[in-house]
């Protein structure tokens, strides 16, 4: 326990310590300008958008569970998926919620613990791959030392999220992937939205970088490391820092606000879980691996 708030502390200040160079870069009326981001409209996208991903987050994931032999229902996959996107965000590390995930399914399959990480792995790191071979066919035209290293993580996310696809049909992988797709498009569709919000520029390539940061398990939500990410390529991106900085800010504040409904299916999982005296309510039928 002692251990785990260590750790939290210290990605903590990893963002605060991150956010400050930022500030030092460009001023702190930079990262301040993001806020004008926050409209109704902007709101409405917010929720919109973040209702896609999470649902194709879900389908994903219901997808790799039945893989285990367990079967949950549709809605008890999108409250899962909503819970954990929240404590992803609010929580130190970015994991944390996914954690929560492995935790709950600690039963199912044939190898406790492990197949619940296999699954949930496998879900995260798909999408992940997709945004790193996004980002690195954005950087290899303008910043080719960055997308090597951008290639390097599509390549290790991508053999760790098809590993834990074994034994899957073709037609169920290729959904699998399908449904990521979804969820990194909703993601790039909300970040061009908070440019466009914002009255500035619309730069594609920025939005994919700032998302391929912040999906490093570092910090706060992202906040910080994809600060510091798009001010140091904004130039070769054919953007001011000023500007990068400041619909990164946008973005991480419509991605906060995309995840809020996780805090009315956390509420009520919680709660069925005290009338319940601490167990699960939700029955997880069993299904025949195929």
């Amino acid at each position: 326990m002692r251990k785990m708030w260590v750790r939290r502390a210290l990605m903590f200040l990893i963002t605060i310590a991150l956010l400050v160079l930022t500030v030092r870069i460009v001023g702190v009326q930079a990262l301040l300008e993001g806020g004008r981001v926050v409209t109704p409209v902007t709101v409405l996208a917010a929720l919109g958008l973040g209702l896609l991903a999470t649902t194709a987050q879900a389908m994903r994931f219901s997808l790799l569970l039945r893989q285990t032999g367990t079967q949950v229902s549709r809605s008890r996959a999108l409250a899962d998926c909503y819970s954990a996107g929240l404590l992803n965000t609010i929580l130190p590390g970015g994991l944390s919620g996914d954690l929560a995930r492995v935790a709950a399914y600690r039963n199912i399959g044939r190898r406790r613990w492990l197949s619940p990480l296999t699954v949930v792995g496998a879900e995260r790191l798909s999408a992940t791959t997709l945004l790193f071979i996004t980002a690195t066919l954005a950087l290899i035209p303008v910043a080719p030392a960055f997308a090597w290293v951008a290639a390097a993580v599509a390549v290790v996310t991508g053999v760790l999220s098809v590993l834990g696809m074994r034994g899957m049909t073709a037609s169920t992988i290729g959904l699998v992937w399908l449904t990521a797709a979804v969820t990194i498009g909703s993601f790039f569709a909300l970040y061009l939205i908070a440019m466009l919000a914002l009255g500035g520029p619309v730069i594609p390539a920025l939005a994919v970088i700032g998302l391929a940061a912040m999906s490093i398990p570092l910090g706060v939500g992202g906040w910080g490391v994809r600060e510091v990410s798009v001010s140091i390529l904004a130039g070769s991106l054919a953007s001011s820092v000023e500007w990068a900085v400041t619909s990164s800010t946008g973005y991480g504040l419509l991605a906060a606000i995309s995840t809020l409904p996780g805090a009315i299916t956390l509420m009520v999982r919680l709660w069925r879980q005290h009338q319940d005296g601490g167990q699960d309510p939700v029955q997880i039928r069993r299904v025949p691996v195929r």
